[in-house]
C-alpha cells in the first residue's frame, strides 16, 4: 500500500494549480503587438491594448495549460464599416485580406482562415495560434463580424457579455465555476469528448446555480466533480442546442457526450472508494485515467 501524500481536497487544489496557463507573458506580448498595430492602422492611435479583447476560452478564463489557439477580437471604428459595407463584391473577404496585410508587417506568417466566420490567423513557430476577428459595434451594443461565405455577410455576437456573465457567477461562487470548467476541459481533452468549450462553460454555470454544494470549499471538490458528471450524463441526447449566458446565442451540440460522462461518473465513484479505503495507488491511476496527466499523483 502506497504512503498517502495528498488528501483528496489537496489533490484537487494541486490539480487546479497544474491547469494554470504558464506562458501568459508570451501570450500578452503578442496580443499587445496585434492591438497596437491595428489601432495604429485603423484608428491612428498607439494603444497597445485598447479596442482589442481576448475572447474564447482564454477570454473567459477557462483555458488550461497546453491551450494553443487564442481568439482575439479587434474592434474597428464605424467609418471602416461604412467603407467595407459599400464595397462592390465580397467586402468581408476584402476586409480580412486588408487586415492580413497590416498584420503581415509584424508577423509575416499571417494567413486567412476561410471558414464560416473567416479569421486572420497567425501561426507562430512555437505552435501557438492567434485567430484575429475584426468586428464593429452596432446600435444594440453587440458586434458584427465578417462571414465570407456566399458572397459575404455580417454575423452578430457578443462575446464580451458572455465573459461578463461567467465572471459575475464565478465571483459569486468563489471561483468554483472556472475551476470546474478547467477541470472538465482536462477530462474532455484526455478522453476526446465532443463538448465544445463554450457549451462546457455554460454547463458549468447552469450546474453551479443548482448544486447544493455551491457555497462549499475545496473539501467538496470530489463531490462536485461527481455531481457534475451525473449532471452531464443526464442531458438528453436529442437536445440539439442550448443558449449562452450573457448573449443568448445558440450553442449547438457537436456530438454525444452523455455516455462518456456516465462512464466518468462511475469511474469517479470507484476512485473515491479507493481513496476512502486507502488504496492510493489505484486512486491515483483512476484520477489520471479520468483527467489525464495534469492530475497530481
Amino acid at each position: 500500500m502506497a504512503k498517502r501524500i495528498l488528501s483528496v481536497p489537496e489533490k484537487f487544489k494541486k490539480f487546479v494549480e497544474n491547469l494554470q496557463i504558464d506562458n501568459e507573458s508570451v501570450i500578452n506580448r503578442r496580443f499587445k503587438a496585434i492591438a497596437q498595430k491595428v489601432n495604429l492602422d485603423y484608428r491612428n492611435i498607439r494603444y497597445d491594448f485598447g479596442n482589442a479583447y481576448f475572447i474564447g476560452s482564454y477570454g473567459r478564463g477557462t483555458a488550461i495549460k497546453g491551450t494553443g489557439i487564442f481568439n482575439v477580437m479587434v474592434v474597428l471604428s464605424p467609418q471602416h464599416f461604412k467603407r467595407i459595407d459599400t464595397y462592390d463584391g465580397n467586402g468581408q473577404l476584402y476586409l480580412l485580406r486588408e487586415l492580413r496585410e497590416k498584420i503581415v508587417e509584424i508577423y509575416p506568417e499571417t494567413i486567412i482562415k476561410e471558414g464560416e466566420k473567416g479569421e486572420v490567423v497567425i501561426p507562430f513557430q512555437d505552435g501557438m495560434i492567434f485567430e484575429v476577428i475584426p468586428a464593429f459595434t452596432n446600435s444594440r451594443g453587440n458586434y458584427f463580424y465578417p462571414n465570407i461565405a456566399d458572397g459575404g455577410s455580417w454575423n452578430e455576437f457578443n462575446p464580451i457579455k458572455e465573459i461578463e456573465a461567467i465572471n459575475s457567477l464565478n465571483y459569486k461562487y468563489a471561483g468554483k465555476i472556472k475551476h470546474l470548467a478547467r477541470m472538465m476541459r482536462a477530462w474532455k481533452h484526455a478522453n476526446d469528448v465532443a463538448l465544445p468549450g463554450m457549451l462546457l462553460d455554460n454547463m458549468a454555470m447552469n450546474f453551479m446555480e443548482d448544486w447544493e454544494g455551491k457555497d462549499r470549499s475545496y473539501l467538496f471538490y470530489g463531490s462536485m466533480i461527481l455531481a457534475f458528471f451525473e449532471y452531464l450524463a443526464g442531458k438528453r441526447d436529442d437536445q440539439e442546442h442550448w443558449y449562452a449566458r450573457g448573449s443568448n446565442r445558440e450553442l449547438p451540440r457537436t456530438g454525444l457526450f452523455g455516455d462518456m460522462a456516465n462512464t466518468a461518473f462511475k469511474e469517479t465513484v470507484e476512485v473515491l472508494k479507493y481513496e476512502e479505503d486507502g488504496d492510493y495507488v489505484r486512486a491515483d491511476a483512476g484520477w489520471n485515467n479520468i483527467f489525464g496527466a495534469y492530475f497530481p499523483s
